[in-house]
């Protein structure tokens, strides 16, 4: 299965390239993937590491990605990252095969996966917050059908250009995909996009750091974060209220056999430490988690 990541070069000189090494690691131990990186920005020591593993660097250079990079770099647009947005580029640049597999660079490969088995319509994907949530998807593992998502590409631009085009507030691309492909996307095994707060699984193929990153576990197992605003509470209540399923997945990933230690391995492992010391602390804490109910759509 050919698998596409992306980043920017902001990203990929901090954190997320970090965890981006780290996936292309997991993905080359399981075996099975052929790593393709959305790229924006100049050649760095992270495309230089990317290259040395074996991955093609496809620089986009979608018109669309360049407006947006331009209103970023103005200040009209919270975008966050360029990187966010390179997937929506993807049917520009794949032309050969049928299927393929998107990740967020925040995912560590577990264990090798059937795709022939994943044959969506448009796309298949697995719920946001909440196991069994399926009102809305979370775009962070995506396996698509590239034809079919050429087919709707020029009108899904088109649509996303209005939305940017607006001069007031932010706009998400996984929002904007949700209302776009409202009820067209196929569901996919969550076991392929897990999240830690779901609990430890064994069987798990695709762990995803939705919500907390590792920096931020990190911080929040040090004591050392002080929320700032809804969204920040949101992440400290995510770990604390399952602070036993990250201790476990921090325990596994800080051990892992299959990769080479890594800077993000050792973090992990320091984390395990703090959230195992404080473990007892967190589990006394009543944490409001009432945002993973999360639902853009009441009428389902």
């Amino acid at each position: 299965m050919r698998w596409y990541f992306a980043i920017d070069e902001v990203g990929g000189s901090g954190h997320t390239g970090e965890e981006a090494k780290l996936a292309v690691s997991t993905a080359q131990a399981v075996g099975g993937l052929e790593p393709r990186l959305l790229y924006y920005g100049r050649r760095s020591s992270f495309t230089r590491w990317m290259t040395k593993r074996g991955v093609e660097i496809i620089d986009v250079k979608s018109d669309f990605i360049e407006k947006l990079h331009h209103l970023s770099g103005a200040g009209l647009l919270e975008t966050h990252s360029i990187g966010h947005w390179l997937r929506c580029a993807l049917p520009e640049v794949e032309h050969q095969n049928e299927y393929v597999l998107y990740t967020d660079c925040d995912v560590v490969f577990l264990d090798s996966v059937s795709w022939g088995d994943y044959r969506p319509s448009i796309f298949c994907a697995a719920p946001e917050f909440r196991l069994g949530n399926w009102r809305y998807f979370n775009s962070g593992v995506m396996i698509i059908n590239v034809p079919a998502m050429q087919g709707s590409y020029e009108a899904f631009k088109r649509y996303l250009a209005g939305k940017v085009a607006q001069p007031n507030g932010a706009v998400d691309d996984q929002q904007e995909m949700n209302k776009y492909y409202r009820r067209l996307w196929d569901y996919m095994d969550p076991r392929l996009n897990w999240k830690p707060y779901w609990g430890f699984k064994p069987d798990a193929r695709i762990l995803h750091f939705h919500g907390p990153k590792v920096g931020l576990i990190e911080a929040i197992a040090a004591g050392k974060w002080l929320p700032k605003d809804a969204g920040g509470r949101n992440m400290n209540n995510l770990l604390i209220g399952h602070v036993d399923s990250y201790l476990e997945w921090a325990r596994f990933l800080g051990n892992m056999k299959q990769v080479p230690d890594t800077r993000l391995t050792s973090r992990l492992r320091s984390a395990a430490i703090g959230l195992a010391a404080l473990r007892d602390t967190f589990r006394a804490q009543k944490v409001d988690l009432s945002f993973m109910e999360y639902r853009m759509f009441d009428d389902d």
